[in-house]
């Protein structure tokens, strides 16, 4: 798998005119080698596949990035063993990740390898990452399908009196023991008022009767996220809660129709902004629809008014619209979706949104 992802990456290199690549984005390493853990680079070339990493990561660095040459920077920096390879290899240019690369690490590869042999890259593996593979979407849809899981489950386990932080940590132990490596991102558990801060940090607040609390949650699979949002209702459902969920709720619908094969990401996110837009409340819904899953919680392609991306089939991206009011509550409901070939389809299907 990772043979063709490569393959793909050294066809980008003439355009980008370059001979190797220096990969230093941790998500690009474990897509180009296969290789999950952190600290750890790759080079990459037609001519050879270095990896570079030290003794805590050689034995599983050994099973994992098949095909790579393993070179140890116990004694040499990153940027040295950079210029060994350019050197040996004869390479003219060396691009490297311009996003990623720390300005201190751009200047230790200026040092060893002159700035004339360095080439600024931009989204190289990223613009392969966006489409995924069969393999990807396969541990997408298991991601999903934990996460799913998990939200059945605190939906039941909150009650009032528990605080944000105790539901929290109920949820997270609930999806590692069926089989998460970990919470994609802080899990987000915001009861009443709080549920009206789109990012909100659960903290020791007290869920109260009637209150809405706002479940924001995803979990990592074999290194692949999931990301999901629900309200859930603890008592009767208020006439003003009622109605901001009616309006998000046909929202995102409106959203999930719309993405498909050749839609661009801007169209969804419109259909979802009409929609609210529509029913007065356009100010109280200032995010962007949604964003690519995968690797990274939050990858390309972005879903906003500004997205210049056509939807392609094997797109995954997340439709999440939401309605907030400052001291009051906030409803977001959001849906991972596969692009296919002839539409599209919700991996984190199976909730039920009306309640």
């Amino acid at each position: 798998m990772t043979r063709l992802r490569l393959q793909k990456l050294f066809g980008l290199f003439p355009k980008n005119q370059i001979d190797a690549l220096l990969v230093s984005s941790w998500p690009n390493v474990t897509y180009l080698s296969g290789f999950r853990s952190m600290e750890s680079w790759i080079v990459v070339s037609p001519e050879g596949l270095y990896f570079v990493t030290d003794s805590r990561y050689l034995e599983q660095a050994r099973k994992e990035a098949g095909g790579f040459k393993i070179i140890l920077r116990d004694k040499k920096n990153v940027a040295e063993i950079v210029s060994d390879l350019a050197n040996e290899k004869k390479w003219k240019t060396i691009g490297f990740e311009a996003g990623i690369a720390t300005h201190a690490f751009y200047l230790s590869l200026v040092k060893t390898l002159g700035a004339g042999r360095l080439k600024a890259t931009f989204d190289l593996a990223e613009s392969l990452r966006i489409i995924k593979d069969s393999y990807e979407i396969k541990l997408l849809k298991k991601s999903a399908e934990i996460a799913v899981k998990g939200f059945h489950y605190i939906r039941k386990a909150v009650k009032p009196g528990m605080t944000e932080r105790e539901a929290q940590g109920k949820l997270e132990y609930f999806t590692k023991s069926i089989g998460s490596e970990k919470p994609a991102f802080e899990l987000i558990i915001a009861a009443g008022a709080r549920s009206s801060m789109p990012h909100c940090q659960s903290n020791q607040t007290r869920i109260r009767n009637n209150d809405l609390v706002l479940v924001d949650m995803g979990v990592v699979h074999e290194g692949y996220h999931s990301d999901l949002t629900r309200p859930v209702f603890l008592g009767k459902m208020s006439a003003l809660h009622q109605k901001i969920h009616g309006i998000v709720w046909e929202a995102q619908r409106a959203g999930i129709k719309k993405a498909g094969p050749g839609v661009p990401a801007s169209e969804v996110d419109a259909a979802c902004r009409n929609v609210i837009r529509k029913a007065g409340y356009a100010e109280y819904f200032g995010h962007g629809t949604g964003h690519g899953v995968g690797l990274e919680i939050h990858e390309a392609p972005g879903v906003s008014g500004k997205s210049r991306t056509i939807l392609k089939p094997g797109m995954v991206i997340t439709v999440e619209p939401g309605i907030y009011l400052p001291g009051k509550f906030g409803v977001r409901i959001e849906d991972m979706v596969l692009i296919t070939e002839k539409g599209r389809e919700v991996l984190t299907a199976g909730l039920e949104k009306e309640k």
